[in-house]
């Protein structure tokens, strides 16, 4: 398990687009075993047990980060099990995911260190996306979207701090 989880929160518009694909996908009974989040990014999953130590650590990282424009432009998937929708230009999150476990690295799980980050939203996660895959195709089209929160949740999705990130 883990402590926190982080995450990037889109602007209303954003979250909207990404949830009426969600939603058609629910309405049309394709099964989804994904916790049921609102639409995101994450960065990592976290261990502290020092809930104040590792808020504070985190207040001075996102201080520093301004919001800014994502474009996706394709729909993918994991294994064929989990669909998401891929941002093309991934340079902000590429470096700010470098600032994050440089500051936060004691905090890493360990079964992540290794792991590459490829920053994503997931639709659904399934073990048959065929039909997931075929509605969300029909709904999807190229977008820009805008990374405008920071999230720190606990593993029981409580959410713990919000960051209203700077306009750019």
């Amino acid at each position: 398990m883990y402590d926190y989880v982080l995450q990037y929160g889109f602007d209303k518009e954003t979250q909207d687009y990404i949830q009426s694909i969600k939603n058609t996908l629910k309405s049309n009974n394709v099964i989804d075993r994904e916790r049921n989040w609102l639409p995101h990014i994450t960065i990592d999953l976290y261990d502290c047990k020092n809930r104040n130590e590792f808020i504070e650590k985190l207040d001075k990282i996102v201080q520093n980060i301004s919001s800014f424009r994502i474009e996706f432009r394709n729909l993918n998937n994991f294994d064929n099990e989990t669909l998401y929708i891929e941002p093309y230009n991934k340079e902000n999150l590429m470096n700010l995911k470098s600032i994050f476990d440089k500051d936060l690295k004691s905090y890493r799980l360990e079964r992540r260190l290794k792991r590459i980050y490829k920053p994503h939203v997931t639709l659904c996660t399934n073990n048959d996306l065929s039909i997931a895959y075929k509605l969300a195709n029909k709904e999807f089209s190229s977008f820009n979207g805008t990374i405008k929160y920071i999230w720190c949740y606990n593993q029981d999705m409580e959410l713990l701090k919000e960051y209203v990130l700077n306009n750019t």
